[in-house]
């Protein structure tokens, strides 16, 4: 009778369980302290039970559950591996009479089970506390196995992407470091691309583009995001990232197979992937270096050095690793074939620049565009400051209000944050009846363009603009139960109101004054008043001001016998200390004229260097002791002259 031979290798199996089991063990007891303990420790107290919340077992430290899943199959799938990256080890291993694929799929499956066992033993245990106790009122089977699907998901694709970076590199730290940047390589150099497309294109959106789709190009920032007590997971994502998973088991499998065993100590083991890594590593550090010089100067001339500067050193970077040696400046030709690729295409970018930056959509091609000073383009709850509505214009008439602004923007020059003058951030996103859309995001001063600041102004100013960023416009007066009125921030008062009609008189009152409110007037010397419209729904509260030229909703809080308690009157205070911006010399004022016109033009903060620290003191009321700012042309004469003594 003849033998059979198993395709099951008992030897190989115990070494590896040996070598990383472990860390099976580890990973079992942190998820069991996370997850089943907790829940029992929360159980047993009367008090914390209180507070437990029902829903998904996400709830419980999701960062923690979230890290050990990308971090343990890293670590386990590297120890599996790490015969690859020793040359003994490597020719022991491979001098015995099994096939490099029954090698390959006894550690992969093995590195599985390790994976599978404490998660499958949690959920055992979380299925019996819920069937077998009271704690089953707080999670159900389905947020069970809800919570095992997507934790294997997770789990096992990093556990694929181990596998072939392994197959890839003969040195263990390289190996680490390889699957991250397998993992996170699509969202980094999309984000890349992007950031730098902006630094190329006047009025590129870098956060239109940039904004939550990212996530979903790297199944770390993707799972972060979705260890939620909420998860909303995307079938077509999730499928995406199991052809992935598929193809990066195939390509191991492939790469193994084909594998030179005497590479144990290269960075790359293949030759025809260190080009690939050579060049990937040289243009990240390029894009890296042109985003970094021109987020610090603004300057076009200081990207051009920041790509070369950048390129040079992720080259350099890229071949020290490679040969394993600073010496390299043998291979100076790769790199000057990069440069000439690279003034390609800057060259490229150049002449399709001015056809991309003055693009805008004629009249007669648009649905709707959409204007606001925010990249969140979405009507979705979750992404919108509670009871603000996206602004959309379909009249004709608007719509070429704001391609007239639009035009102007084009013209206007670049301006940061750092900028001097009134700043504007406008996004406008077009919305084409053949189902596309355009979209530009501009950064400008009003102060350099005056027609350009009547047609910001104008569309600030229409009603539909008002409507869309003031939460009154957007609420019904019903879901408020009361408001809360706080004082400026000289005085510590504050009043609730919680009978309906005055609520609703007071609500229109505040439309009312928005509705006439002119956008130029410069709210930098109002002192202005908060309100938080108290809501029974999720965000609990709306938030709104007004100030003391908003006459109709100062008439209501006067009506109500209110509005005295709010306001600082100069008969309040009685004393005004007054600091220099070096704060080496500090005045006291006293004098009740001289405190009503310090009142009167008091602003919240001045960079000015002339100007003055503003500290209240109170003798009916109590001070918020909050410092304010006064510019030196606005002070008293007395005072003046008082300081140039």
């Amino acid at each position: 009778m003849p033998s059979k031979t198993s395709s099951i290798k008992k030897q190989i199996i115990l070494h590896d369980v040996r070598q990383a089991g472990w860390l099976s063990v580890l990973y079992f007891l942190a998820l069991l302290l996370i997850l089943p303990i907790q829940i029992i420790i929360q159980y047993s107290n009367p008090q914390a039970q209180e507070y437990m919340e029902k829903g998904n077992l996400f709830l419980y430290i999701p960062e923690v559950q979230w890290l050990l899943s990308i971090t343990v199959p890293v670590l386990l799938g590297i120890l599996l591996l790490r015969y690859l990256h020793k040359k003994q080890v490597s020719d022991f291993i491979h001098s015995m009479p099994v096939k490099r694929s029954s090698l390959y799929h006894h550690h992969l499956v093995v590195g599985m089970v390790l994976l599978f066992i404490p998660i499958m033993l949690n959920a055992l245990i979380l299925l019996g506390l819920q069937a077998f106790s009271g704690i089953g009122d707080y999670f159900n089977i389905m947020h069970v196995f809800s919570w095992l699907g997507i934790m294997l998901f997770l789990n096992i694709f990093m556990l694929l992407a181990t596998f072939f970076t392994g197959m890839v590199t003969g040195m263990f730290s390289m190996h680490f470091v390889l699957t991250y940047i397998l993992v996170l390589l699509p969202a980094g150099l999309v984000l890349l691309l992007i950031a730098n497309m902006s630094i190329l294109f006047v009025g590129y959106p870098m956060e239109y583009y940039a904004d939550m789709a990212i996530f979903k190009f790297s199944p770390i920032s993707y799972f972060l995001i979705n260890f939620t007590p909420d998860p909303e997971l995307s079938w077509i994502v999730m499928s995406l990232y199991a052809a992935a998973g598929i193809l990066l088991y195939l390509a191991a499998f492939w790469l193994y197979a084909n594998r030179r065993m005497e590479a144990t100590s290269q960075a790359i083991v293949y030759p025809f992937m260190r080009p690939v890594f050579r060049y990937g590593v040289t243009f990240c550090f390029m894009m890296v270096g042109g985003y970094y010089f021109h987020a610090i100067s603004s300057s076009f001339a200081w990207v051009i050095f920041g790509y070369v500067a950048g390129s040079l050193l992720g080259f350099i970077v890229a071949e020290a690793i490679l040969n394993k040696t600073w010496r390299i400046y043998s291979n100076y030709k790769s790199y000057l074939v990069f440069a000439v690729s690279l003034a390609v295409v800057l060259i490229a970018v150049n002449l399709v620049k001015e056809n991309y930056e003055n693009k805008i959509p004629s009249p007669e091609n648009i649905v709707k565009v959409y204007f606001g000073d925010s990249y969140t383009y979405t009507e979705a709850p979750e992404y919108l400051e509670a009871g603000i509505k996206p602004l959309f214009f379909t009249d004709k008439q608007d719509v070429e209000l704001v391609r007239d602004l639009h035009e102007q923007a084009i013209e206007a020059p670049r301006a940061d944050n750092y900028y001097e003058g009134e700043l504007r951030s406008t996004f406008i996103v077009y919305e084409l009846k053949n189902g596309k859309k355009v979209a530009r995001s501009y950064t400008y001063s009003l102060d350099d363009n005056p027609e350009l600041k009547s047609l910001q102004y104008e569309i600030e100013g229409s009603n539909a603009y008002k409507y869309a960023n003031n939460a009154v416009f957007n609420i019904a007066p019903n879901e408020i139960y009361a408001v809360d009125v706080q004082s400026n921030d000289i005085k510590q008062s504050s009043a609730r109101i919680s009978d309906p009609e005055l609520i609703n008189a007071l609500i229109e009152a505040i439309k009312k004054d928005i509705e006439l409110e002119d956008p130029q007037a410069d709210s930098e010397e109002l002192l202005t008043y908060s309100l938080d419209l108290l809501t029974n729904k999720d965000q609990g509260y709306y938030y709104a001001s007004f100030d003391d030229s908003d006459k109709n909703t100062i008439q209501v809080l006067q009506d109500a016998g209110l509005y005295d308690d709010l306001k600082v009157y100069s008969e309040d205070i009685s004393r005004i200390d007054l600091e220099n911006f070096e704060r080496n010399n500090t005045v006291t004022v006293e004098d009740p004229e001289e405190i009503k016109q310090i009142l009167n033009h008091v602003t919240y903060y001045s960079e000015e260097e002339d100007s003055y620290f503003v500290t209240f003191n109170l003798n009916r009321g109590r001070s918020t002791g909050e410092e304010m700012s006064i510019e030196y042309e606005d002070l008293p004469e007395s005072i003046k002259n008082q300081l140039e003594e």
